[in-house]
């Protein structure tokens, strides 16, 4: 019997919190007022009654409070394990998330935040987002990722050249990195069109492209092109022709234009860092 259990409520000396016994015999959580033990009849294997431990409200209520932390703590793991996956070589957009977000193109970021928001890895639609350098494009993206992956769900961020180079591997080892880019649920490819237009580099992204398609897994584009005058309109004889086939069936169009974010973040950088050295009179 434990040190703090008392024979019986009543017992002189008994101090406040502490279990006791009630009239009966069952231990009683001196907290809560709940038994922590049941009395189970005489039968079976056991010829006489027999007290077995059960939890009050106060031992519940820890256990639950474990259960929730050890599921947050598998949740954090999961999850940096999911991100590191999605960021291979782009830190730098590991955690841009929508909190973060300026609002300036206000009409994308609500695209953005609904496709996250109601993503299913087994729905091929995905987005195209479209426009000039600099205008928002690849924040967006990384902030559908961190939120996918907040979900539970595994996502992969690359580019065409990260492609290239892993589709330039050996046989033995082209078929396992072309499964690493299609096995995310979500597969966010970056700067399409922003290498040469060589045959041997659009087969690659073909491959890639049309694997997805046919596994009926999302994709998440961000390109320097025009969707409507160029991807959408293609003609026969465009190199890119059969990726942008693709692209149109599964991909929804969102359009972003302004000034280049990056030149005006890199005039406010250059400011800064002149008034950190002092040399604000100085031209550069």
């Amino acid at each position: 019997m434990s040190e703090n259990v008392t024979k019986t409520k009543e017992q002189d000396g008994q101090k406040p919190g502490e279990d006791y016994r009630d009239a009966d015999g069952i231990l009683v959580c001196g907290k809560c007022g709940e038994p922590r033990e049941r009395m189970f009849p005489a039968g079976g294997i056991f010829k006489e009654p027999h007290l077995v431990p059960t939890m009050c409200r106060c031992q519940r209520e820890e256990a639950d409070r474990q259960r929730e932390e050890t599921e947050r703590a598998e949740k954090r793991r999961r999850t940096e394990r999911l991100r590191k996956q999605c960021f291979p070589s782009s830190g730098r957009y590991a955690f841009c998330t929508f909190d973060a977000d300026d609002g300036r193109n206000a009409a994308q970021s609500t695209v953005c935040k609904a496709f996250a928001a109601t993503f299913d890895p087994k729905d091929p639609e995905g987005l195209v987002l479209y426009g000039k350098r600099g205008t928002g494009k690849s924040f967006h993206a990384s902030c559908i990722a961190n939120a996918v992956i907040e979900r539970g769900f595994s996502c992969l961020v690359t580019d065409i050249k990260q492609v290239v180079n892993l589709m330039e591997s050996s046989f033995e080892k082209r078929s396992g990195n072309l499964e690493r880019i299609l096995a995310p649920d979500l597969l966010i490819l970056e700067d399409l069109g922003a290498q040469r237009s060589t045959e041997y580099v659009m087969e690659h992204v073909y491959d890639v492209i049309d694997g997805r398609y046919k596994a009926g897994k999302p994709m998440v584009i961000t390109t320097n092109f025009d969707f409507r005058e160029r991807i959408l309109n293609a003609t026969a004889d465009d190199p890119w022709g059969r990726v942008f086939d693709r692209i149109v069936e599964v991909g929804f169009p969102v359009k972003y234009d302004g000034n280049s974010r990056r030149r005006e973040i890199g005039m406010k950088n250059r400011k800064d860092f002149k008034r950190k050295l002092g040399i604000e009179g100085i031209e550069s």
